[in-house]
């Protein structure tokens, strides 16, 4: 097969049948160790199951071929769906179960005062009060984030994976199938998210092709617009890399102040080193205004 043939689309469940078997999965991990330098159909036998006969083995190779694998003239390579699924078993995703006990995350909680803790178990990142249970993450996260991770670099990396997510979703692309989003302004008791009742109001990310739906709070929206950037980063706080959770005003609506309803118009005014900041978005999320006031 030429590399740039085209293949046509394979049902899902089709496609998922391809690699149940040792021999395939086995393929696709050789590949997979350098995805984009071809192998010799001798090479990969060699690797992948040197005690096979040639055309069984080959038997194998061919089912894999067109959806996951690329026939060169270098050889058998990755596509890139081939690539994505050695990546997601390699995160043990589909295979592994792993958990952490819970402990400190070296904040309190902004409603009650108590310590709060991060966990993880059954695939999920979960950071919350252990007094009222308020939950500031929920993080989907393969194995591969927390197998013999200290915890403060657990830390450090959901709170870094959480804000590629986010900012994703406040560019208006979904991080799952990259399509674009319908972004709006929701009152809270409408938010269908843990701990909603707090909140005056969430902005809220669908994706109408894969449904995935995300809810934030205004300051976790507004949180890498340069004005707000610039207005930290000049008064010495790097907001991009301090954890998003420790931010009052990103987890809390304390700042935020709803102007107008319909159509939509609100304010986030938040103060750090004597100094205040003050964006108001529209229902687009549209800057419609922004003012610095010094020396409040």
């Amino acid at each position: 097969m030429a590399a740039d043939e085209p293949v046509d689309d394979t049902e899902p469940a089709d496609a998922f049948a391809l690699v149940g078997n040792e021999t395939r999965a086995e393929i696709l991990r050789v590949l997979g160790e350098d995805p984009w330098s071809g192998l010799s159909f001798s090479e990969l036998r060699s690797r992948a199951a040197p005690d096979m006969d040639s055309g069984q083995f080959n038997y194998h190779l061919q089912q894999l071929v067109g959806q996951f694998v690329r026939q060169t003239d270098d050889g058998y390579e990755m596509r890139p769906a081939g690539a994505t699924l050695y990546r997601t078993i390699r995160a043990g995703t589909f295979n592994r179960r792993a958990s952490v006990e819970p402990f400190p995350a070296g904040f309190d909680c902004y409603f009650c005062g108590s310590g709060v803790e991060a966990s993880y178990d059954d695939g999920m990142f979960d950071l919350s009060c252990s007094g009222c249970s308020h939950v500031y993450a929920r993080t989907m996260a393969p194995p591969s984030a927390v197998e013999g991770v200290a915890p403060d670099d657990l830390l450090a990396r959901i709170d870094q994976y959480n804000r590629h997510n986010m900012l994703a979703f406040a560019r208006g692309v979904c991080p799952i199938c990259v399509s674009g989003l319908d972004s709006e302004f929701l009152p809270g008791e409408e938010a269908w998210t843990e701990g909603a009742e707090r909140f005056d109001v969430f902005v809220r990310h669908t994706c109408d092709h894969c449904g995935n739906t995300h809810y934030m709070t205004v300051g976790l929206a507004l949180l890498y617009r340069p004005e707000l950037v610039c207005f930290f980063h000049e008064r010495g706080l790097d907001v991009t890399s301090v954890p998003h959770w420790e931010l009052p005003f990103l987890m809390t609506d304390r700042d935020v102040t709803i102007r107008a309803a319909d159509p939509w118009e609100v304010a986030l005014e938040t103060t750090y080193d004597g100094d205040r900041l003050e964006l108001v978005v529209d229902e687009d999320l549209t800057l419609v205004e922004q003012r610095v006031v010094e020396n409040v």
